[in-house]
């Protein structure tokens, strides 16, 4: 926990002195990234501890060896209930072919789901839309090891990417192998953008093979024998789009709105007698950004937004439809202090279709500081 908040103290007397990096190594070499501390208050039923102090660190280090090549080390640093981690997350080059046109190598983000491909330190809650902790959608966003070429002609951005399913934080992911992934994205004007994409996973035929395993049952010894499992081949196709706008309404004051939707398909093979169901995720945003003259503060802006989530799920023939949707609301009040440092005071509401599962409301007091 000390060297979270000891963290916090460095990138904000360094926020606050607009300090920056001079010299020669000034064009070649630049740290960026965001740093946030908050207090949780968890709404779950017998959650404990039920109040938490919570740190995050994101920091990327760019080195560009020449005008057309860069290359960029992205890691968190996260503390939370006494516990920490410590990962690398982003590890790629980037090349300019031409100036419409780049490649970039290693691990990084799809370019699927603008939920997850959005700047951490510009999202207007503490978390990102919930449909990104998903199994479903993690299945087609997030990160992985690929390449991907990008074209910028004008207003209109293509993005066109292939991965080889390595996951970022594991060696290997051998259930779901990521394999294509485009997106089109259009700023028709200033302050509007639209984008759609779509991604498609899947894996071949291949048999998973159990070796040979020993029970002990009272007095006895069961051998288990070895047994090999075939999972047939499958693909799914994931659908994005989605939404931007940042219109200004007057000389102070912004109307800020975001909307995407996002299908998954089926992940596994289909099994005679039942079909899989695609799962399916919807969020609205919407929000106001207020400039403020003769204050302490730079700009207010209060924001909420509202999120339905339908997993996937496999239906047998003659079973009703389930009851697995929820949905998740969230409200946010940010107070700038400067355009780089942003007090959150936010709620969160998460609701269940089913009766089973109990909602909750969970607050939190939270600080970001970009530098």
């Amino acid at each position: 926990m000390k060297y979270a908040l000891s963290l916090v103290v460095l990138v904000a007397a360094l926020s606050f002195a607009g300090s920056d990096f001079s010299g020669g190594c000034a064009e070649t070499f630049g740290i960026s990234g965001y740093t946030k501390a908050w207090i949780y208050m968890n709404g779950t039923e017998d959650y404990n501890p039920a109040n938490t102090f919570r740190a995050y660190n994101w920091t990327s280090f760019t080195a560009r060896l020449n005008d057309n090549v860069y290359g960029s080390v992205g890691a968190q640093f996260a503390s939370w209930n006494g516990n920490s981690s410590l990962q690398v997350c982003d590890a790629f080059l980037n090349m300019d072919i031409i100036p419409e046109l780049s490649i970039k190598a290693g691990q990084f983000k799809i370019p699927f789901g603008y939920a997850f491909n959005c700047a951490g330190g510009g999202i207007y809650f503490l978390d990102r839309a919930a449909v990104t902790g998903t199994t479903d959608f993690t299945n087609f966003g997030g990160r992985d090891v690929g390449l991907k070429l990008h074209g910028q002609f004008d207003m209109v951005g293509i993005d066109v990417a292939y991965f080889n399913g390595t996951g970022a934080y594991t060696d290997a992911d051998t259930s779901v192998t990521k394999e294509f992934a485009a997106l089109l994205t259009v700023k028709a004007t200033d302050w509007l953008t639209v984008a759609g994409g779509v991604a498609m996973i899947g894996e071949p035929t291949h048999d998973i093979i159990t070796p040979e395993s020993m029970e002990i049952s009272g007095d006895s010894v069961i051998i288990i024998p070895a047994s090999t499992v075939t999972v047939e081949e499958w693909s799914a196709t994931g659908i994005d789009a989605y939404v931007l706008v940042d219109y200004p309404i007057s000389e102070n004051a912004d109307l800020i709105f975001q909307g995407e939707y996002m299908q998954s398909g089926w992940t596994a093979a289909e099994n005679i007698g039942g079909e899989g169901q695609a799962g399916s995720a919807f969020y609205a945003l919407a929000g106001v950004n207020i400039g403020l003259e003769n204050s302490f503060l730079a700009s207010i802006m209060p924001v909420v937004r509202y999120e339905s989530l339908s997993p996937s799920y496999y239906l047998p023939v003659g079973d009703p439809e389930p009851e697995n949707g929820m949905t998740v609301i969230d409200g946010c009040l940010n107070c700038y202090l400067t355009p780089m440092n942003d007090i959150q005071i936010g709620v969160r509401n998460v609701a269940y279709e089913t009766d089973l599962m109990d909602g909750y409301t969970d607050m939190y007091l939270g600080w970001r500081m970009n530098f």
